[in-house]
């Protein structure tokens, strides 16, 4: 009888705490927080939200980042919400307006009736989780500066003969550096360079098309080819939807390099293209129409002839599939979908403990789609998955808010990781994170702060860490909901004085 009274007790709670605001109001203006409206509140998001991804629970977000979100993703219902907004605000719900309207993606006539959209106003604000703050304090570390003639940093690559390219991200060039990091060769490319692939003659390098791709439409990518001797460089496939990532491969048995490229896309798009070479041309056909396709990473196949990968989907509709091609027919599956708030940015496949099974990486933190303010999200981060007999099992997770690239480390009994932080905590100030591999799947943890704003990041041969950044400030809002301005003066490309593992 105990039993059962606990039990009652317990549900009991738990259905009232589903139900219960934890405010009451919003920039002034009185939420109807009562038990009723909640609940519409949920059924409404349930209703329109879940049509292109998964609902995102407001638990996931602060008032003002759930705020900034309605507003925006009401231009897919032909609702303007943007009254409230403040004026930094309205300067990006402006640009993403016009993206949309050109695009033709916002409704005439809203699809969404006024007390639904009341409710489900008042349920994502009433709702809304305080700002979370890490209680994991950071270490300064100094940068010794390495000089290329750009501000920001799309793109580090170490190189087999190790040296390593970088990419400009405000001028479209790959600057190519020697071992002891100075410059040797210098190639202006149409846009920022965002990925490169080594081979024995050449050096295959994506650019992005756009670095403010939410703001340009037309942006388009392209791959080209810079030879190893020499540097002579050529476009080999242009005119590409905004891509991010690309992998090699033998596609037509040929021995020529084909194509399998993950296109991100401009706020709404994407997809995975397979371009096989044709002679001196290449044609390319879509094997996913996933939108916002943002890195891919090669997996073993179980049949020969048979091309298979996994890729990671960022945007609104997050998650990780796999595709397997072969003779121009793919076979996708799903694996995992994420809530839109996490941000995918990274993906690898890699034998973290040496034991002969790889596991697989996938790291989020982007807070692009937020707003103007960066939002400290503990439920970013990475995730370490293994995959067996067609099924995904997490086996570890790692918060990392505002994560945005890895690089891999070996250690003495499996592999470290660092991570670059570019939607750092602005109180805690966490912009790089070193995992030291210590046994199995775990990982000790330590932060730095910088005085940079990293983006990429890639190791030399003395085991050091080279840091890419972009050194825009960070607005935040603390625990208090005052704004903070966090400044970044350093170089845009630096050697990190820590020792890696």
């Amino acid at each position: 009888m105990y039993l059962k009274t606990i039990l009652s007790f317990i549900f009991l709670f738990a259905v009232l705490s589903c139900n219960r605001a934890r405010f009451n109001s919003f920039r002034g203006e009185a939420l109807s927080v009562d038990a009723a409206t909640l609940k519409e509140g949920k059924k409404a998001a349930e209703k329109h939200c879940s049509a292109c991804h998964l609902v995102p629970q407001p638990e996931s977000m602060t008032q003002v980042s759930a705020h900034f979100m309605l507003a925006y993703m009401g231009l897919f219902l032909g609702v303007d919400a943007s009254r409230q907004l403040d004026p930094l605000e309205k300067e990006q719900f402006r640009n993403r307006y016009e993206l949309l309207k050109r695009q033709n993606k916002i409704p005439v006539n809203a699809m969404v009736l006024p007390n639904e959209w009341h409710s489900l106003k008042a349920w994502y604000l009433a709702s809304a989780r305080h700002p979370f703050e890490s209680s994991e304090e950071a270490h300064e570390a100094s940068l010794t500066e390495i000089g290329i003639a750009d501000r920001g940093v799309t793109l580090l690559a170490r190189l087999s003969h190790g040296g390593f390219a970088v990419g400009g991200g405000m001028s479209g060039t790959l600057f190519f550096l020697d071992a002891n990091l100075r410059t040797i060769k210098s190639i202006p490319l149409d846009s920022p360079p965002v990925h490169l692939v080594e081979t024995p003659d050449a050096y295959y390098v994506l650019t992005l098309g756009s670095l403010l791709g939410s703001l340009d439409a037309d942006a388009r990518s392209s791959i080209y080819k810079v030879s190893r001797q020499g540097y002579q460089y050529h476009k080999i496939l242009w005119d590409l939807p905004r891509a991010a990532h690309f992998l090699i491969a033998n596609l037509n048995n040929d021995n020529t390099p084909d194509f399998v490229v993950a296109l991100f896309g401009n706020v709404v798009g994407g997809g995975v293209l397979a371009c096989t070479s044709q002679r001196a041309k290449y044609a390319c056909n879509t094997i996913s129409e996933r939108e916002s396709v943002v890195r891919l990473a090669e997996i073993k196949s179980e049949k020969p002839g048979e091309f298979s990968f996994l890729a990671l989907a960022g945007g609104a509709r997050e998650g990780l599939f796999r595709i397997d091609y072969k003779a121009g027919v793919s076979r996708k599956k799903s694996l995992v979908d994420y809530p839109p708030h996490l941000g995918s940015v990274w993906l690898e496949v890699v034998d973290i403990d040496k034991d002969g099974t790889d596991e697989i990486l996938v790291l989020s933190g982007d807070n692009a789609d937020q707003g103007p303010y960066n939002e400290v999200k503990n439920d970013q981060g990475l995730r370490i998955y293994r995959f067996a007999n067609g099924t995904l099992t997490q086996k570890g997770f790692e918060s990392l808010p505002g994560a945005l690239s890895l690089v891999l480390l070996p250690a003495r009994d499996g592999v470290s990781i660092a991570v670059s932080r570019f939607y750092t905590d602005p109180v805690r100030k966490q912009d790089l994170t070193l995992l030291t591999h210590t046994k199995g799947l775990n990982f000790s943890r330590k932060h730095f702060t910088l005085s940079v704003r990293p983006t990429v990041l890639a190791t030399n041969n003395q085991g050091q860490l080279l840091v890419g950044s972009g050194n825009i400030p960070i607005i935040s809002y603390n625990k208090e909901g005052t704004p903070l301005v966090r400044e970044f003066s350093g170089p845009a490309l630096g050697l990190l004085k820590i020792q890696t593992p």
